[in-house]
């Protein structure tokens, strides 16, 4: 994943805020500040405001920190004040805190709590927060329908894929190995929710999703086995 000091400052800045009945004068001068490139006269204007508590402030002075405009690199600092946006429900804030959780940078690296604020940004529309649970989905170290199982039951999370075989096998884990659980006929549509290698993820159907060995209705299916159909075909 990309550094967060790598991101352009500009691109992470140009995001739609939250809705406010009106921004503050002082915030639009240290936007405009920004965009001429005086770091220090947007940090100026901004962190009184952050200070008492405007979200969209709080989040833009994180980025300074996190970019190192106009001062040191700071990413404890980055993270504390997108913390606070974020603690307010601004959608980019949450997105922020799970790239620092998934990087490692300005706090542990955690994937797990990276994944909740992701949901949480997600659930707001953030579209590259969804983006980013989906490549979670594929990670081993973690078991993102465990830690959020109602990730499968969202409409925008996963893709749809349609069985290629006759009759296929439908497992219980990643790997020939593991006990099959059910098996689908040419032409089933299933969610996909996850990839570990050549593995894929999928809930059942409501008829096989009670079977021995499923696990909350979700077991693994080889991934040539399945063709994409569907506007979300392509996320995993």
């Amino acid at each position: 994943m990309i550094p967060l000091r790598h991101l352009p400052l500009l691109a992470v800045l140009s995001a739609p805020a939250p809705a406010f009945a009106q921004a503050p004068a002082a915030f639009e001068r240290g936007m405009n500040a920004l965009l001429e490139g005086n770091f220090a006269e947007a940090y100026c204007q901004w962190k009184p405001l952050a200070q008492k508590g405007y979200a969209e402030a709080q989040y833009n002075l994180g980025w300074l920190y996190a970019n190192g405009n106009g001062m040191n690199v700071d990413m404890q600092q980055a993270f504390y004040w997108w913390k606070q946006a974020a603690n307010q429900g601004h959608a980019d804030a949450e997105f922020a805190l799970g790239l620092s959780y998934a990087t490692g940078e300005g706090v542990k690296r955690d994937l797990q709590a990276a994944a909740e604020w992701f949901y949480m940004a997600a659930r707001r529309g953030h579209v590259d927060a969804r983006d980013s649970l989906l490549r979670i989905a594929g990670d081993p170290s973690v078991d993102l329908l465990k830690t959020l199982p109602q990730l499968a039951s969202e409409p925008w999370f996963g893709w749809t894929g349609e069985v290629t075989g006759d009759r296929i096998n439908v497992r219980a884990g990643p790997g020939t190995g593991h006990k099959i659980v059910a098996q689908l006929e040419k032409g089933q549509e299933v969610k996909v929710l996850g990839r570990r290698e050549n593995w894929l993820k999928v809930l059942l159907p409501a008829d096989d999703a009670a079977q021995p060995g499923a696990q909350q209705g979700m077991a693994w299916v080889y991934h040539s086995l399945l063709k994409p159909v569907g506007p979300n075909s392509a996320s995993l």
